[in-house]
Order: C-alpha cells, then sequence, then structure tokens
C-alpha cells in the first residue's frame, strides 16, 4: 500500500502541474480518498478477522475447558451408579432377610398356637382330676408318696407348659425385634438411596447444562470461522477495489507524464519552530513497535502533542491523509529540483491531524499539520523523511538538508 502511495505522489506531480491542474487535483484528491477509505476498511477489517480468531481460540478452549468437566461429571455419575446399584442390592438382601424373619415369626406364630392348644388341654385335664377326679385318684394310689408324686408331676407340667410358652413368646418378640431392626436398616439404605438418586438427578443436571454449554461454545466457534471467512472475503474485494483504483493513477500518470513542469527551490527551513530533542536518528535500528531490525528513514524530533508543522520548502502536496503503512496521518510534499539539480519531496509522519490536501500548493513555513502519535507509535513527535529523487527509495539523512540542533 505504501508503492501505491508513491504513485499517488508521482501522479499528484504531473497531474498537478498539467494543462488542467485543478481538475486533476481534484480528480486526484478524490483518488486518494477512495484509497484511503480502502486502506482504512482493509484495517478494520484485518481487525475483524484478528478478533474472530481469537475469538474461535476462545470458544475452542471453551469447550476443550467444559469437555474436560463433562468427563468428570460423567465419572462421578458412573461412581454414583455404581453406589446406587450397591445400596438397591444391600436393599433386596435386607428385604430379604425381613420377609426370612417374617416367615419365622410365622412359624413360630404357629408354634405357640400349637403350644397353646396343648397347654389348654393340659390345664383342663388337670381341672378336671382337681374337680371331678378326686376319689377315683385317692383310690388308685397306694400310698402318700405316690399321691404327692403325682401331684408334683402335674405340678411339673403346668410349670414346664408355662416355661415353653414363655420361651416362645420370647423368641417371637425376639424375632419381631430383629425385624424391626432389619427394617430400620432397610429404611436407612432407603434413605441413603434416595440422597445418591438426588445426587445422581443434580449430576445429570449439570451434564446437561455442561453439554449444553459445549453446544454453544462449538456454536461460537463456527460463528467465528464464518466471520473470518467474511471479513477475508472483504478484505480480498477491498485489495482489489485498492489495485482498481492504483490501475487509475497509473493511466492517470499516463496521461499526463507529457505535461510535467519544473518546480524550484534553493533549501529547506526545519518543519518545527521548537522540539525538545532528536528523539531517534536516521539508520539502522529495531523498531519499538514492531521490534523489527530495519532502516529508520527518517528523523524523529521529540515535540509536544499539537504543535503546528511547517512545510520545509515550498511544493505540491501529494499526499495528505491516513497510511495503513504506519505512518498514521501523513503529508507528503513535492518541492521539485533543488539548485543541486536533484528532486526532492518530504514526508512527514504521525500527525495528530493534518491542516492541508492533496493537489494544494503551499508556501515554506505553510502550517500543513500538528504533531501527534498516530500510526506506529510510541509517544508524540514528528517523523520527517527526505527523498532525493522524489521516491522513498532514494530517502536520504534529514541531517544533510533540513537545519536541526
Amino acid at each position: 500500500m505504501r508503492a501505491a502511495s508513491l504513485f499517488l505522489a508521482a501522479a499528484c506531480l504531473l497531474l498537478s502541474v498539467s494543462v488542467y491542474p485543478a481538475t486533476a487535483a481534484t480528480s486526484m484528491s478524490s483518488l486518494q480518498n477512495k484509497l484511503d477509505k480502502l486502506s482504512q476498511s482493509i484495517v478494520q477489517h484485518k481487525k475483524e478477522l484478528s478478533n474472530a480468531k481469537k475469538k474461535e481460540q476462545a470458544a475452542k478452549a471453551l469447550e476443550s475447558e467444559l469437555k474436560e468437566k463433562v468427563t468428570v461429571v460423567q465419572s462421578q455419575i458412573s461412581v454414583l451408579k455404581g453406589q446406587i446399584a450397591e445400596v438397591q442390592n444391600s436393599i433386596g438382601l435386607k428385604e430379604q432377610e425381613i420377609a426370612a424373619k417374617e416367615q419365622q415369626i410365622t412359624e413360630k406364630e404357629a408354634e405357640i398356637a400349637d403350644q397353646w392348644g396343648d397347654f389348654k388341654q393340659h390345664m383342663a385335664a388337670m381341672q378336671e382330676l382337681r374337680d371331678g377326679g378326686s376319689v377315683a385318684m385317692l383310690s388308685a394310689v397306694n400310698d402318700l408318696y405316690e399321691l404327692l408324686t403325682f401331684n408334683e408331676v402335674m405340678q411339673d407340667i403346668s410349670i414346664k407348659d408355662t416355661e415353653i410358652l414363655d420361651n416362645m413368646k420370647n423368641a417371637k418378640e425376639a424375632l419381631e425385634s430383629d425385624k424391626l431392626t432389619l427394617e430400620s436398616q432397610r429404611s436407612e439404605l432407603q434413605s441413603k438411596k434416595a440422597d445418591l438418586d438426588a445426587q445422581n438427578s443434580q449430576m445429570r443436571a449439570k451434564q446437561n447444562e455442561l453439554n449444553s454449554s459445549v453446544a454453544a461454545a462449538q456454536m461460537s466457534a463456527a460463528e467465528a470461522q464464518q466471520a473470518q471467512k467474511d471479513a477475508q472475503a472483504a478484505i480480498e474485494s477491498d485489495e482489489m477495489n485498492y489495485e482498481a483504483v492504483k490501475k487509475q493513477i497509473q493511466k492517470m500518470i499516463a496521461a499526463a507524464a507529457a505535461s510535467k513542469p519544473t518546480l524550484s527551490f534553493t533549501g529547506f527551513i526545519c518543519p518545527l519552530k521548537s522540539y525538545s530533542r532528536i528523539s531517534s536518528e536516521y539508520g539502522w535500528r529495531k523498531n519499538p513497535v514492531t521490534g523489527v531490525n530495519k532502516l529508520h528513514a527518517g528523523t524523529d524530533f521529540a515535540a509536544p502533542g499539537g504543535t503546528p508543522i511547517y512545510a520545509a520548502a515550498s511544493g505540491y502536496v501529494q499526499v495528505a491523509g491516513w497510511s495503513s503503512g504506519g505512518y498514521g496521518n501523513y503529508v507528503i510534499i513535492y518541492h521539485g529540483k533543488m539548485s543541486d539539480g536533484n528532486q526532492y519531496s518530504t514526508l512527514y509522519g504521525h500527525m495528530r491531524s493534518v491542516a492541508t490536501s492533496a493537489g494544494k500548493y503551499v508556501q515554506q513555513g505553510e502550517v500543513i499539520g500538528y504533531v501527534g502519535s498516530t500510526g506506529n507509535s510510541t509517544g508524540n513527535h514528528l517523523h520527517l523523511e527526505v527523498w532525493k529523487g522524489g521516491s522513498k527509495a532514494n530517502a536520504v539523512n534529514p541531517r544533510g538538508y533540513i537545519p536541526m540542533k
């Protein structure tokens, strides 16, 4: 794009002094405006492209992070499923134990019922002996010992039956106590399972939420990819139009080449009436913005922002506007031939604002802009270049031409 500026500079030189200088200057100014707008559009679309790439990277990083979380949640769900299955199995075993206890209780109740029937028969028989069989019992025994023994046996039978019934009742109560204990344990297991089910539901909900976030991140990445395609297409379209405008300029140069006049001047003045220091000399250096070693093709004058910048010599303004090549707001003036027989141009970069326009003839010392820090700049200063031969390829050290301290 800087090469296009050189085309524009040459065109202004030729057209501004052709047979129809006003029309040519207006046409050249219009073309410059187109180039400026296209340059700014390209810069904007490149920013959009860069932002879209960053957005895609961020979306993919988020997607990766979310997928890791999904994996963790799935692992937790798997553990919970195992715990739930284990508790469910324990509940099943407890229910089997309870059923067994209930069966034992039923059997024990049947035994008690049978024993109770025997007991009632024994009691009825003894009662019958006591009530109606005393005479028969006395006539059946031979002596007092047999009588006492018989009575003792009857008492033993009664005691034994009572003991058996008591034991059965105690056994039944023990079984019922065991059943209550098992039911309590089953309740605890059921409560534990309910808690695990709740945790599982929460994990499932979290998994669904994460899966939704993963889908959203994937969509964001897809949108960013589409934005990159759109930005790239816009850049290619702008660059195509930029080249088309350059070709228009080349045609104008060719058409006006025959009408080139001769401008002359005797020397330069310093473009700043005051400045604090020379912050960077002409020569090879590491670029403070890009960090790349390259030729610094001019001299940097450190000065407060807004300081007026004056034309170093009279001439035609070839370029006045924004540069996509790092100069920010800048101006190029063609001065024609100096007394040494060489043609010269000067470039003024990083202006806060431009105070002239392409195609205009300016007098030496006329204000053309104001010191700033636009473009690739780290602070307020004027970047001044002197082109011997009228092109940047022949940039020379300004110290040999511009008065400076």
